[in-house]
């Protein structure tokens, strides 16, 4: 049976980083209010810093991710289904809260006193952007296995 650790290797891993990358900047862009206005700000402002800065996060972040997601893959190659990305609708709580504890145990790692500020400020607010996006994240893993 595959692993979800088949995505790190050269060419699959390139590939997954820029999808994924893509997506977040893809959820970004789509955020609207005074959360949207402070989450485009955050990000503009990291990206003034690194323009790169989201695919180098998400490439940082992919073996905790994958490892992470490991068991629901497992389930969903054990079951009938067919689209992974319908697979977690009704476990994206769940997976909302694996990518969260990712991004928190990254964040305890940024050197950079503004982006660490920034993660702490909207850190409330980032599990009701994320969740809506589990369903293609997990489709963009699928497409690449």
């Amino acid at each position: 049976m595959p692993k979800l650790a088949e995505l790190l290797s050269p060419g699959k891993r390139e590939a997954t980083v820029a999808d994924i990358a893509a997506l977040a900047e893809d959820t970004v862009a789509k955020q609207s209010g005074l959360t949207g206005m402070a989450i485009k700000g955050a990000v503009g402002a990291a990206k003034k810093l690194d323009s790169n800065i989201i695919a180098k996060g998400t490439n940082r972040m992919l073996p905790e991710i994958l490892a992470e997601l490991e068991p629901l893959w497992q389930e969903f190659e054990d079951s009938s289904a067919t689209d992974f990305g319908e697979f977690v609708v009704p476990r994206s709580g769940q997976v909302t809260n694996a990518l969260m504890s990712v991004a928190d145990r990254q964040a305890e790692t940024i050197d950079v006193a503004a982006l660490s500020k920034a993660y702490r400020s909207l850190r409330g607010q980032a599990t009701k952007v994320v969740e809506p996006e589990v369903p293609e994240l997990a489709r963009i893993l699928h497409k690449h296995m």
